[in-house]
């Protein structure tokens, strides 16, 4: 009999999980079992009862603390990381060490000198794309908010080289931005490109599904300063206030804002890696209001009121912050300051540009000749006896225009572009012992009483030899186009 009530107690013990609970008889199931079938048997089998109900206890009481633990951690999940690989049309970081364009790795794209440079430790400028991945696991998610909250002060733009990259198109949609230099950076309705200055949480709210994450693109602003900052996204959880900061791992993410001065940088237009010089690299275009790729308005993208610094016009793709115009001071120095590499071929076609270019008739450089002295270092010194051959800014013979002198004015160099010629588009092209590139220049001539002039660009081929040191020499110049129309109106 006895055996078979042990049998009846051990068919009626069950056990369920429900809901990340434990439900029925197995702890107490199993200690009445024990004890009924093994009254009376002596001390040991009663100290064996005792071990296992207390084995029983401690494993029950485990088993239920993993599985409510386990529940506790499913609630929404929200995530944001650094985007590098986004299709966007433009791309710009500064990588913190110098940067040939010999050394830098063919792209097809700007997502993949986005990504390079990110490799090398590098920071996005002026625009830092970001992705947000948000499910809500279960729980009616309801997204109110976007905003960026900046951590600690505000810093310079960041040094370093800038590399840079310019696509075809559009580029891929963004769905919101955010503007670091704003008093208030939320979220703002994104364009195919640009981003707009019309809030995006107006009249909407942003609803998360169960288990599929909504990824949403987020560009992040910074033009003014350099900024350490994280995501703030606000909303409820079943009907619940809640705010969910997001970071970089454990650490804020980092933006830098846009250079000012004039200076280098290495970028690519799809056709080989070329150096740069001038300024405001990074600094993105906004819409107001915005057009998708049909160049239909995008709805809620206007806005009545210009913020702070910005100028609106309506054309499609336009630059609100109006075209870049030249300094009105006069230059404290001879040339501008330069950072050369003199056995970096396009460095050194740049420094020419630069140098050649740069003139003041308040300095007595009446033509060409005056600015000799100054470019010799550049100019193998066969064509340093020569004469130094053309120069950057003037294709107008030996003097300078006439309005330059009778102004006593000045001459700005707004941008110049070094770039490999067809057919030696290989970065390694740019290590030979003899390197042929194409140089573009935008100049403007200013003047004290308010004068300037805009003239024509002018592209030149500049034949580049490596002496035995290691450094390149120009040992040729010859004009190949003069009166660029898309040299005309410099950009910075």
């Amino acid at each position: 009999m006895g055996d078979q009530r042990d049998t009846q107690n051990t068919q009626n013990t069950q056990n369920k999980i429900s809901h990340s609970t434990i439900h029925g008889n197995v702890v107490m199931g199993g200690i009445v079992s024990l004890l009924a079938g093994r009254a009376g048997r002596g001390p040991q089998l009663r100290l064996l009862v005792a071990v296992v109900c207390v084995m029983a206890l401690l494993g029950a009481g485990t088993t239920y603390w993993a599985l409510h633990a386990t529940s506790g951690s499913s609630g929404p999940e929200l995530s944001a990381r650094y985007d590098p690989e986004h299709g966007d049309a433009h791309a710009n970081a500064v990588v913190p060490r110098a940067v040939k364009p010999a050394e830098l790795p063919a792209v097809t794209d700007c997502g993949g000198a986005r990504t390079w440079s990110h490799a090398q430790g590098g920071t996005d400028v002026g625009a830092s794309p970001l992705l947000l991945s948000m499910a809500g696991n279960g729980h009616t998610v309801s997204i109110e908010q976007v905003r960026a909250a900046v951590v600690g002060e505000p810093r310079d733009p960041l040094p370093g080289t800038v590399v840079s990259c310019s696509g075809e198109g559009e580029g891929q949609k963004v769905d919101m931005g955010v503007d670091l230099d704003s008093t208030d950076p939320i979220a703002l309705i994104g364009a195919a490109g640009p981003v707009s200055f019309a809030p995006y949480f107006t009249d909407k709210y942003l609803y998360l599904e169960n288990q599929k994450p909504e990824l949403v693109s987020l560009t992040v602003l910074a033009t003014r300063h350099s900024y350490d900052y994280v995501i703030m996204v606000e909303g409820t959880v079943d009907g619940k206030r809640r705010t969910w900061t997001l970071k970089d791992g454990d650490r804020p993410f980092r933006v830098s804002g846009v250079r000012q001065e004039r200076g280098t940088e290495v970028s690519t237009r799809g056709r080989g890696w070329e150096t740069d010089y001038g300024k405001g690299t990074g600094e993105r275009i906004r819409c107001n209001p915005c057009y998708d790729q049909d160049e239909r308005v995008i709805p809620g993208t206007a806005v009545g009121t210009a913020p702070a610094g910005f100028s609106f016009s309506s054309a499609p793709g336009a630059d609100p912050t109006g075209p870049p115009a030249p300094p009105k001071e006069r230059p404290a120095a001879p040339t501008p300051p330069l950072t050369v590499d003199e056995h970096d071929a396009e460095s050194v076609a740049v420094a020419w540009a630069v140098t050649s270019g740069s003139f003041d008739a308040n300095r007595r450089d009446t033509g060409p000749a005056a600015v000799l002295g100054r470019v010799r270092r550049y100019l193998t010194p066969e064509l340093a006896a020569a004469g130094g051959g053309l120069n950057a800014c003037s294709a107008e013979g030996a003097v300078w225009p006439a309005e330059v002198t009778a102004h006593r004015g000045w001459s700005v160099v707004m941008r110049v572009a070094a770039r490999p010629t067809d057919g030696h588009l290989d970065p390694r092209d740019l290590t030979g012992d003899v390197v042929e590139l194409e140089v573009s220049t935008a100049c403007a001539y200013v003047a004290e009483d308010g004068w300037s002039r805009t003239p024509q660009g002018i592209i030149v081929r500049a034949r580049l030899e490596r002496r035995p040191d290691g450094r390149y020499l120009i040992s040729d110049i010859t004009e190949l186009k003069y009166g660029v129309p898309g040299l005309t109106n410099p950009t910075p």
